[in-house]
């Protein structure tokens, strides 16, 4: 992958999880219904499934050779925020669910503090199996760390483990996750094999600018006309009406796909704008992990604190301001120490005996 690919994709993650953002805080209960026509936040996770698929295929072939570098790269990855996620949505529903319990009844948390297994089964990713829908608390888009971290462990077992057994074992473990993960499996495949065709075979660039441009194109036009009958988490079910969402997450996918290999094409072009703007969307890209996983919890605490209506100006202002900024404060102390999280877990796997984890600290 090439520098202005790199930033070109941490833009990309951003501004779908700006869109995910955007979608919750243009809820009726959240802002009034400000900017309620912004509601791309299924579309985001579609293509944060390929984005990641596409991320994966690039640190296996140069950075994470190992199954315990990709083992120890994926957990700090994700417990440097969902842990903190975890804990901080608890105290948080439980401070707004005191001052304003109507804000929370009905959709996320019924009970003072939600039950604990949903918040002990989120830490192990146990929240999304066999079409059980439990996210830890007002953290909604949690949910999609339990269909992704089963992809994470498929595909290592299937690129790690010795065959015959890798694919069998993969094939098992999908078993054991159920079907509503199993079928969007093949949308995460699809980033991974855009990655490989993207290394391997690019089209021309007159080719590659027509599919990236047209791809963004295809997207909004066929977005004019798409309609959901349910949520990327509900149960599975082979009925005309899941099998259209289904339908509809793969278009997005596909369409999304393509404008990555496009781009891969016309990269170059690019070059000189996107190294003039790395710098800051490196920076702003270290905090989409957080703003993510975080302002479902901040939104409502934010608005049961406020004086003021939910369709007031100041509580608005609030919610689309204050909360990205705490999201930037938290990124300080979550996924931009991803590294210190990856120091502790190999510490930890060398206290336990593997040796291996001592040679892999060393090397980095």
């Amino acid at each position: 992958m090439n520098r202005e690919t790199s930033i070109y994709l941490d833009l990309v993650r951003f501004i779908a999880a700006v869109f995910v953002f955007l979608t919750h805080a243009s809820r009726q209960q959240s802002s009034g219904g400000l900017l309620w026509q912004i509601n791309y936040g299924r579309e985001a996770v579609d293509v944060f499934f390929v984005l990641s698929g596409f991320v994966i295929g690039h640190v296996v072939e140069t950075r994470e050779r190992s199954a315990l570098g990709y083992a120890v790269a994926r957990a700090a990855r994700l417990y440097s925020v969902a842990l903190p996620a975890v804990v901080i949505t608890f105290v948080l529903d439980r401070i707004g669910q005191l001052l304003r319990p109507e804000l929370y009844v009905g959709w996320c948390c019924d009970s003072l503090g939600g039950r604990a297994w949903e918040y002990l089964g989120s830490l192990v990713f146990l929240n999304e199996i066999w079409s059980h829908h439990t996210p830890p608390g007002s953290a909604l888009p949690y949910w999609s760390l339990g269909f992704e971290v089963w992809y994470y462990v498929v595909f290592g077992l299937a690129f790690f483990a010795p065959r015959p057994w890798n694919l069998i074992a993969a094939a098992l473990v999908m078993v054991a996750v159920g079907p509503g993960i199993a079928v969007l499996f093949p949308l995460w495949l699809l980033g991974f094999y855009c990655y490989r065709l993207s290394t391997r075979r690019l089209p021309g660039r007159r080719t590659g600018a027509a599919l990236c441009a047209g791809a963004l194109i295809a997207f909004f036009a066929y977005e004019h006309e798409a309609y959901r009958y349910g949520e990327l988490y509900s149960a599975f079910a082979l009925s005309e009406e899941r099998l259209h969402d289904y339908a509809q997450d793969y278009i997005v996918g596909g369409l999304f796909s393509l404008h990555l290999i496009g781009f891969c094409a016309v990269s170059a072009w690019l070059a000189p704008l996107l190294a003039r703007c790395e710098r800051p969307i490196r920076w702003i890209a270290g905090a989409t992990f957080t703003l993510y996983l975080f302002h479902v919890p901040l939104i409502e605490a934010v608005v049961a604190l406020a004086p003021w209506p939910a369709d007031t100006w100041p509580t608005r202002l609030l919610v689309f301001i204050g909360v990205p900024l705490l999201v930037l404060a938290l990124a300080e102390l979550t996924e931009r120490r991803k590294a210190a999280w990856r120091r502790a877990i190999l510490a930890l796997l060398m206290i336990g005996g593997i040796g291996e984890a001592g040679a892999l600290a060393r090397s980095r």
